[in-house]
């Protein structure tokens, strides 16, 4: 299918109108348990479809799901049909933000669309990343975050400016708002205001809901984790099973099974001084030049009290 078949633009009434594009360990799950708890939006299910874009590991270790090619039509299946009060509808896959293709393609999809960005500090985010994903079944890090801090790719995932100047030059600054993972942390209460303004929903519903958490795993068993990788490998070469596995719903529920039997919650160690330095010295121009793109956006900052760029 080409692009140009698979972009066409729906109707109003189809088209998805918000897209989370990043960044991971940044709060996006509680943002949206926030947004799928409000009665005026069509949240996506499973909050990310990789639609535009498939994950980092998977991008990494060339087992992306290719849902893009499924056309939009499939795309829109993936979201509660409309019905009641629901005014908008949308996703949150911070995968988005590190792929120049899926801020192509958002733009020809939808060029109105609004976009939520969290952010949190690069180390602190990278060096979280790390932890989560530590024992994935789709891809293997390395043992040590300062051996995954040598492959250019995963490191510059912290490099926020870089990856968030192609959505800059494709959309206006008043389709975005960025909210800052310290504003989560202190005023949630601010930010949940601040999102459901942005995308003109009711601003006083307040969901019961408990702190949304994606903690980092271990697992019980090194060596089955070693195995579920090798039969995934394996399985995914059958003809028929592979496209099986290649729908998002399906990969979201073996990994929650993988989870429940073979890993466990891990507290990990903090970065020493030393290393924190290093890496924040790394990504301090990327850190300037978001400073200076920031200065045109709204953002809901970490403190109390303050919102900028309105």
């Amino acid at each position: 299918m080409s692009d140009g078949h698979a972009l066409e633009i729906m109707t109003s009434t189809a088209a998805i109108d918000f897209i989370g594009i990043g960044a991971p360990k940044c709060g996006t799950t509680w943002l949206s348990a926030q947004l799928d708890a409000h009665p005026q939006i069509e949240f996506a299910p499973d909050k990310e479809v990789y639609y535009f874009a498939d994950t980092i590991l998977r991008r990494m270790a060339g087992k992306e799901l290719r849902c893009f090619e499924r056309g939009p039509a499939w795309y829109h299946e993936q979201f509660p049909a409309a019905a009641g009060a629901l005014s908008v509808r949308g996703e949150f896959c911070p995968s988005y933000l590190y792929s120049q293709e899926a801020a192509d393609r958002i733009k020809s999809y939808r060029p109105d669309l609004k976009l939520l960005l969290c952010l949190r500090p690069p180390v602190e985010m990278i060096y979280s990343w790390y932890w989560y994903n530590r024992n994935a079944v789709v891809a293997t890090l390395p043992e040590t975050f300062a051996e995954m801090m040598e492959d250019p790719f995963l490191r510059d995932i912290g490099c926020y400016a870089r990856h968030l100047q192609p959505y800059l030059d494709r959309f206006p600054a008043e389709n975005f708002l960025v909210v800052q993972f310290d504003a989560i942390r202190r005023e949630p209460d601010r930010v949940r205001h601040g999102v459901y303004e942005f995308l003109n929903v009711a601003t006083d519903f307040k969901p019961q809901l408990e702190r949304g958490r994606n903690e980092a795993r271990a697992p019980r068993f090194p060596l089955l984790q070693s195995s579920a990788q090798s039969l995934y490998n394996g399985v995914s070469a059958l003809p028929g099973v592979g496209k099986l596995l290649k729908s998002p719903a399906v990969a979201k529920t073996l990994q929650e099974v993988y989870h429940r039997f073979n890993s466990k919650a891990q507290k990990y160690a903090p970065l020493t001084p030393e290393e924190r330095r290093k890496w924040e010295d790394y990504y301090a121009d990327d850190q300037a030049e978001l400073g200076r793109q920031l200065q045109s956006l709204q953002v809901i900052e970490g403190g109390f009290g303050k919102r900028c760029g309105t």
